[in-house]
């Protein structure tokens, strides 16, 4: 009898510790993913143009990734200034310490000219890995176009260059909105990013990241809206520009804390105006009082 008593308290013990370890297990698999690497942060990213004068710019976008710096150590391969590679992967030497990670993207053909004059629109959000952001990468579809005087041009990858990009982070290109919650603004050239050559178009994206917490913006107004006058602010570290819109109004954004020059470059007969000495600020809008160009 004692016997049997004590095998029954050995199987209600068993039984008690697989159900603890059962509901252990349970409780990891709620809290990690299936890859075992838990996100930490929301990343939200926004895509917006720096313009041209195409009737349309059509970039068909796939895929998103965002490169983390996992690494708790303070010196580190991955680190901006090294010798570090962009085509690199978390399996090669230089990305020892990073993981990429695949955003929840919204796939499909964006046209870039919509996205100016402080239109964004969302590209990416998803939960990412806790560590530092060092790198996104866009990797592009092939229906890529672009609409001069009406008609539409294929827009096919300049030679040499890969159907994916690389942008490089820096901690100030980041908006933190909370210990949880991150903002990324991805700035698309067009003018930089097409060329035309023997009568073909061709795209070579150029990008840029910013945060508007640390980079500043202008505003303004220039007419008339005869004149189809473009707006390029510039020093000697940054550049940017705009395209106004019916009512002249404008806005140039992602420049860095400086002093600017301000080119309002006009058509039709209409002369070039230009302002000195115009002070961007850090997380601040300037605004420029209205300009008026004449033939």
């Amino acid at each position: 009898m004692k016997l049997t008593r004590k095998v029954f308290l050995g199987f209600s013990m068993l039984l008690i510790t697989m159900s603890l370890i059962i509901s252990a297990c349970q409780k990891q698999a709620v809290n990690t993913p299936a890859n075992g690497v838990i996100k930490a942060r929301q990343l939200s990213l926004y895509l917006t143009d720096d313009p041209c004068n195409y009737d349309s710019t059509f970039i068909d976008i796939r895929y998103v990734e965002v490169k983390v710096d996992t690494s708790t150590r303070t010196m580190h391969d991955d680190e901006h200034g090294d010798n570090d590679q962009d085509g690199d992967d978390d399996h090669q030497h230089h990305d020892q310490y990073g993981i990429w990670d695949t955003l929840a993207v919204n796939p499909g053909v964006y046209n870039i000219i919509k996205l100016r004059n402080g239109v964004d629109t969302l590209l990416a959000s998803s939960g990412i890995p806790a560590g530092k952001i060092r790198k996104i990468r866009l990797t592009l579809g092939t229906s890529n176009a672009v609409v001069v005087a009406g008609v539409s041009h294929p827009l096919n990858l300049f030679p040499g260059t890969n159907n994916y990009v690389y942008i490089k982070i820096h901690d100030e290109d980041e908006d933190h909105h909370s210990s949880t919650q991150t903002a990324i603004w991805i700035d698309f050239n067009v003018c930089e990013s097409i060329k035309l050559v023997n009568g073909m178009y061709y795209l070579k994206p150029v990008l840029k990241a910013f945060g508007k917490e640390h980079f500043g913006e202008i505003e303004g107004k220039v007419f008339p809206a005869a004149a189809h006058a473009t707006v390029y602010a510039r020093n000697a570290i940054d550049s940017a520009s705009a395209i106004p819109e019916n009512d002249g109004e404008y806005e140039l954004h992602g420049l860095k804390q400086g002093t600017y020059s301000i080119t309002f470059k006009g058509t039709a007969g209409y002369r070039d105006t230009i302002l000195t000495n115009i002070q961007v600020q850090n997380g601040r809008k300037t605004k420029i009082s209205n300009i008026t160009l004449h033939q």
